[in-house]
């Protein structure tokens, strides 16, 4: 299968048009001709992701972070990012990623990220009307278990993490559930706003927190990598639904950013 063929099935969920105006995603590097029968799927792009398809010979890259987001000066071995995509062209690699389009999108990583929490009752948390039909970036819905330390613990489980972040009132009872995968703090008010009693989204900052802490507004940063993640299996259903067993499609569902506590 070409590689335009799998793009193309892409789009049809994150059409090009929903990319924002700050943003640069899509068809990065490589042929769309190329002949593609592995598919390796990140939420990023880094050495530990092209070495991987290097040494286990994927043709084709498709992430959800862009790996050339601002313009380049220049491409050359002096630098980290230079070094990649040089390894990336030599290697005959292509790559391609979905980025404010796959958030925007009706199906893409805002609802996977409701769904994946049992929220019901789901529309978007900021509005945006492309074409006469509405997109938005988050989604709000409500809950069954109105109790927070329960739904707190809900979302470790559904997201398989250890810790959360959390601000606010934690004793009073829940119903109304605001997300945002990656950095949301933006849409603190739009949550606020809305009526949501609790906002999940990922790199919530000292002052984002003192926001929602004045609102009322319980926060919970549970990660920008792990709000994210729950769409890479869904982009691979999405190429498999279509493709069936033409191409091997493989999920990297670890990232490369850690840290540890001393």
């Amino acid at each position: 299968m070409k590689a335009k063929e799998i793009i193309n099935i892409l789009e049809r969920i994150a059409p090009s048009k929903l990319i924002d105006s700050w943003d640069n995603t899509g068809f990065q590097i490589g042929n769309e001709d190329k002949d593609i029968n592995r598919i390796l799927i990140s939420l990023d792009l880094d050495e530990y992701i092209v070495n991987k398809a290097i040494e286990e010979n994927f043709q084709m890259i498709i992430t959800h972070h862009p790996l050339i987001f601002k313009p380049l000066k220049n491409i050359n071995a002096n630098n980290y990012l230079g070094k990649l995509i040089m390894k990336i062209i030599s290697h005959d690699i292509v790559v391609y990623n979905a980025h404010s389009n796959l958030d925007l999108a009706n199906g893409g990583v805002n609802d996977e990220l409701a769904k994946v929490l049992g929220i019901c009752n789901v529309r978007p948390l900021s509005d945006v009307i492309i074409d006469g039909e509405t997109y938005g970036y988050g989604r709000i819905g409500e809950i069954d278990n109105n109790d927070p330390l329960t739904f707190f613990e809900h979302i470790k489980t559904s997201l398989s993490i250890e810790d959360l972040r959390v601000y606010g009132d934690i004793n009073k009872k829940i119903n109304t559930i605001a997300v945002c995968g990656g950095s949301g703090s933006d849409f603190i008010k739009d949550a606020y706003n809305k009526g949501a009693d609790v906002y999940i989204t990922g790199d919530v900052k000292y002052h984002d927190a003192q926001l929602a802490l004045q609102l009322g507004l319980i926060i919970v940063d549970a990660g920008h990598f792990h709000t994210e993640k729950i769409i890479l299996p869904r982009l691979k259903n999405i190429i498999l639904d279509e493709i069936y067993d033409i191409v091997e499609v493989v999920v990297n569902m670890n990232t490369s950013v850690s840290y540890k506590i001393y």
